[in-house]
């Protein structure tokens, strides 16, 4: 499943008026490979300076 730009501000929009422990409790709408490249995208950021 692949979310639009319009989703994903949707989703924004509800889950920014939830309270934090109830955030914790939400599962990510995303896949792992999405998860991983976010984190090589971090690293090669901070590598990059």
């Amino acid at each position: 499943m692949r979310f639009t730009p319009s989703d994903r501000a949707f989703l924004a929009a509800l889950l920014h008026r939830l309270p934090v422990d109830v955030l914790r409790g939400v599962r990510l709408l995303v896949r792992p490979d999405t998860v991983l490249r976010w984190h090589r995208d971090l690293l090669a950021r901070r590598h990059a300076a």
